[in-house]
């Protein structure tokens, strides 16, 4: 979302006067919104505030943070906590699709959470200098900070990037998106693990962390410079009246109560082992964080490869296929780390581009789906309501995962070759359980959708294709290459 603008809010012309700058900026904003080609122009805008974006995101999250916290000295517990808070912190997306219905700011109210979400790491450039039992406290007190900073900008981001990209090309468009914001987040990895890796040579482990939380400042700052440049409706288009009925009209349609009810279930799945595989490299199969960043790299390579690809799928058959097809696949996902050992790393790379490709669909289908199923007045508090539901399912796992973890950090089951630890339970349990998430996410249709077995036909098609111009290219480029 990993994922706005200063808006300085300009009042609607006073009854009885005129005001011609004003009507004429409400003018041109309806204009450029409603302009197929004006709107098409701010695409390379999105795309390019994204890949800055991801920076921020990649150096202070995902390996890096729990790296950092292990550095602290965070215990399993914590580490599932560090997970847990992003997902807590949905709730806050309630209150702000509240505040951006009512006043109709969704863009000044993205842009300036946007910002001090953000900016607000800087205050962990300090945290070498606190005493040491303060600071993993103070790294989880920025953390909830940031997060919940984040969450009260999303709903109103969502629902004005919904209508920025047009619906017919929004499965190509984000597949795009996505493909670039894949190759930041390569980029972005592998030069994060040499810079922890090269000061953890030096005994400065410290001093690298720094380094690269400066910098994913300067990128957000980026980023956010980027993002005031989107264009938006005047507010007065957008304000809604509010009550109660408004706030629970998500839980009482049918179908958009049944879709939460599916993903809170894959979130939960998910939930109760994502925080541990980075803790799993570190301390059970002795990998770097450059090789951390290598088995990241490399699916976040085959998600620039079959962004667009699955992108084209979903235009084409819906989302829901996609899901489905990709949920039963990530559900083996886990299971295959019963097996890494510190002597036999080699099935991660495989692992990595197997699982890559697939939550590259996932992704792409779980983004578009609840955009899809809501309606477009009132969108901000259906993708609010989808946010919270669905975060709540990943908290409560998350944090049942590490209290899990931490009860079981003591077991060591040697079977054959291998040692089976904590971690190894928890990734048997979250695969079960994907399993059945998988089996729900079945259940749910779209009205539009093409049914599951017609985008496999049609993919094996495709790939007989791609492998029959591969066979006839072949010959003629040997015949090249020989000189005959």
């Amino acid at each position: 979302m990993a994922q706005s603008d200063q808006l300085i809010s300009t009042p609607g012309p006073t009854p009885g006067k005129i005001e011609a700058p004003v009507s004429q900026a409400v003018s041109e904003g309806e204009h450029s919104l409603n302009n197929q080609l004006a709107i098409k122009k701010w695409l390379p805008f999105i795309t390019l505030e994204a890949s800055f974006a991801t920076v921020f995101v990649v150096f202070t999250g995902g390996a890096f943070l729990t790296g950092l916290a292990l550095m602290l000295g965070a215990n399993d517990f914590e580490i599932g906590l560090l997970a847990a808070i992003p997902f807590l912190a949905q709730v806050a997306q309630l209150f702000s699709a509240y505040l951006t219905d009512r006043t109709g700011k969704r863009k000044a109210i993205a842009v300036w959470s946007i910002f001090v979400s953000r900016q607000i790491c800087w205050i962990l450039l300090a945290v070498f200098l606190l005493p040491s039992s303060w600071r993993l406290q103070v790294l989880i007190g920025v953390v909830i900070l940031s997060n919940f900073t984040t969450m009260i900008a999303a709903p109103g981001w969502l629902a004005w990037m919904a209508e920025l990209v047009p619906e017919k090309i929004r499965g190509r468009y984000f597949g795009s998106r996505s493909a670039a914001v894949a190759i930041a987040t390569v980029s972005a990895t592998l030069i994060g693990g040499v810079i922890i890796d090269r000061f953890r040579l030096l005994n400065r482990e410290d001093l690298g962390f720094g380094l690269i939380i400066g910098l994913a400042c300067l990128f957000a700052l980026v980023a956010w410079v980027l993002m005031k440049k989107l264009p938006d409706r005047p507010a007065e288009s957008l304000r809604l009246s509010f009550d109660f009925n408004h706030l629970v009209e998500p839980l009482k349609n049918p179908s958009y109560a049944k879709l939460l009810g599916v993903f809170f279930v894959w979130n939960m799945a998910i939930g109760i082992s994502a925080a541990f595989f980075v803790p799993h490299m570190l301390n059970n199969l002795k990998m770097n964080f450059t090789m951390i960043s290598l088995y990241s790299s490399a699916a976040a390579l085959i998600a620039v490869i079959l962004n667009k690809p699955w992108g084209i799928l979903i235009d084409r058959f819906g989302s829901r296929p996609v899901l489905v097809f990709c949920a039963f696949g990530i559900a083996v996902v886990p299971l295959i780390w019963l097996f890494p050992r510190q002597d036999f790393l080699w099935i991660l790379a495989f692992e990595s581009i197997y699982s890559g490709g697939l939550w590259t669909g996932f992704n792409l289908a779980a983004f578009n789906i609840p955009i899809a199923n809501s309606p477009r007045e009132g969108r901000t508090m259906y993708l609010a309501m989808f946010a919270v539901i669905t975060g709540l399912g990943f908290f409560l796992a998350s944090i049942a995962g590490g209290i899990i973890a931490q009860l079981l950090s003591s077991v060591h089951w040697h079977i054959g070759p291998q040692t089976i630890v904590n971690y190894h339970i928890l990734f048997a349990i979250s695969g079960i359980v994907r399993l059945l998430a998988a089996l729900l996410v079945m259940t749910f249709h779209e009205p539009t959708e093409k049914g599951l077995p017609i985008m496999v036909q049609f993919m094996g098609y495709a790939v007989l294709k791609w492998l029959s111009v591969g066979r006839q290219i072949h010959p003629w480029y040997r015949r090249v290459a020989s000189g005959r």
